[in-house]
């Protein structure tokens, strides 16, 4: 008789379970987000284990955290994120606020710059003032830089991968204290 493959495991191993947390966050577990790069890794095992639907993650610890670790509240925090990043993604992760600044200044400079340019170019037709022109249009476009690589690196991956999380985000989570 043939034996049956083994079903494929969704795992995540870690040499200490602070490293699944962004490592500043302060809050109470149940509260902490994941960082990015464990939620990328359980998206991507996630596409090699799908078909199987397997019922549990299982998160990979050493065994010495055990006696100090509240289970329910990593947990509680693993599902939590998850669920939040099968919405839209500035509800899973609020822009910093900085980015925030960097996003609307970057608009508004690619407008002046455009308006600049346009006034330039209809004052003069000198080929030195249309080369000013043309390069105060490039400087506008570099400003634009942080929201465009927001919306083509974030927003847009993110609205691909977000039934995806569904599919995983309330799937059980064990431990294995090794």
């Amino acid at each position: 008789m043939a034996e049956q493959p083994a079903a494929p495991e969704f795992a995540i191993r870690v040499g200490s379970l602070e490293e699944l947390f962004e490592p500043l966050d302060a809050r109470p577990t149940v509260e902490r987000r994941l960082t990015t790069a464990v939620r990328e890794h359980l998206l991507d095992e996630w596409e090699w284990v799908r078909e199987a639907r397997p019922r549990a993650l299982r998160v990979y610890a050493p065994a010495d955290e055990r006696s100090h670790t509240h289970e329910e509240a990593v947990r509680a925090a693993i599902h939590q994120d998850l669920r939040a990043f099968c919405g839209r993604l500035r509800h899973a992760r609020p822009l910093a606020r900085h980015y925030k600044i960097q996003m609307r200044l970057g608009i508004v400079l690619l407008l002046g710059c455009i308006m600049v340019s346009a006034l330039l170019d209809r004052l003069s037709e000198a080929v030195l003032v249309e080369g000013i022109a043309q390069g105060i249009v490039v400087v506008g476009w570099v400003a634009l830089w942080t929201p465009a690589q927001y919306v083509a690196l974030e927003a847009i991956p993110h609205r691909f991968n977000r039934r995806r999380y569904a599919e995983f985000a309330g799937v059980d989570v064990e431990f294995v204290w090794t």
